[in-house]
């Protein structure tokens, strides 16, 4: 496997700011990663036993969570900091970040579904490069899939050098017909909504949002996404794609709930991204150019 990592990354950081994982599925990505010559630093508290206290759902204390992130904000050796899973407790970690530094760095930091509330204040905050992208636990899986690959590669090439060499287009599925364009925001649904009312959501105007969740029932995210609706994000959206629902319902419940909420949209509605907790899944880096047109999706 060539290494899907920029030259550039010599040193990369893991951390879990959220629940914990595996560690044997987890070694088999360190060895990867080793293979591509890179040096791995973990969080002091990565595998560390957590105290009785601590709810089962969390891969270490909050303060812990915290101290890790911040050692790695903090050390100018580390190029990119990889999240070890999703999971839960991210969010709790907002208040306790080293801000004024992030800010100061383009630090790429790599995860998704729950690392969204991250994502999503580092965008608040316009700290550090937030980048949708296979994390730690499983990564050596994922990139055993060759379209994950490819598309991991891209994100990072953006994330680095602001840019990549071709035009993707994506056909998907028409909910809503129309074109659009703007930065992309690729988002897990409960993250997004779980910040709705907090200082730590960005302005979402004028983007292009890609939405992935995971485990929820129908019910649920049909009160995200009338939440969202009564917060007036969709009113303010250049257009939607709707990515992937593992175990989320079926197929024909969740188009039905989509084209009910596309109808708020005052742009262009598309579903069927590969995006989220499936393989193949794509990877994107926030901010960057998206663009809906004929049914097509462009980064």
């Amino acid at each position: 496997m060539n290494n899907p990592f920029p030259r550039y990354v010599k040193t990369i950081g893991v951390a879990a700011p959220a629940s914990g994982a595996d560690r044997p599925r987890y070694e088999a990505s360190r060895k990867l990663l080793e293979s591509f010559g890179i040096r791995i630093i973990e969080g002091k508290h990565l595998f560390e036993t957590p105290a009785p206290e601590t709810p089962a759902y969390l891969s270490a204390s909050d303060n812990a969570r915290a101290e890790d992130l911040n050692d790695m904000i903090r050390n100018p050796e580390i190029d990119l900091i990889l999240c070890l899973r999703g999971g839960y407790g991210t969010m709790r970690l907002l208040e306790k970040l080293d801000w004024d530094t992030l800010r100061m760095r383009d630090l790429p930091v790599v995860g998704f579904s729950d690392i969204t509330a991250l994502h999503l204040a580092m965008r608040s905050r316009a700290a550090g490069i937030p980048v949708a992208g296979q994390m730690a636990a499983r990564l050596a899986e994922a990139l055993a899939d060759e379209t994950t690959q490819l598309s991991y590669r891209r994100a990072l090439s953006v994330a680095f050098h602001g840019k990549f060499a071709a035009d993707n287009a994506v056909p998907l599925t028409i909910l809503k017909d129309g074109s659009a364009h703007g930065p992309l925001m690729p988002v897990n649904l409960t993250l997004l909504t779980a910040l709705c009312g907090t200082p730590w959501l960005p302005d979402l105007s004028g983007s292009v949002l890609v939405i992935e969740d995971i485990g929820e029932p129908l019910r649920k995210l049909d009160r995200h996404l009338s939440q969202l609706a009564l917060a007036g994000i969709p009113q303010r959206l250049a257009g939607v794609v709707f990515a992937q629902f593992t175990d989320c319902g079926s197929d024909a419940e969740r188009r039905n709930l989509f084209r009910d909420f596309s109808g708020l949209v005052r742009g262009p509605v598309l579903s069927g991204l590969a995006f989220g907790h499936d393989l193949p899944s794509f990877s994107f880096v926030y901010g960057e150019r998206a663009e809906i047109r004929n049914g097509n999706f462009y980064v």
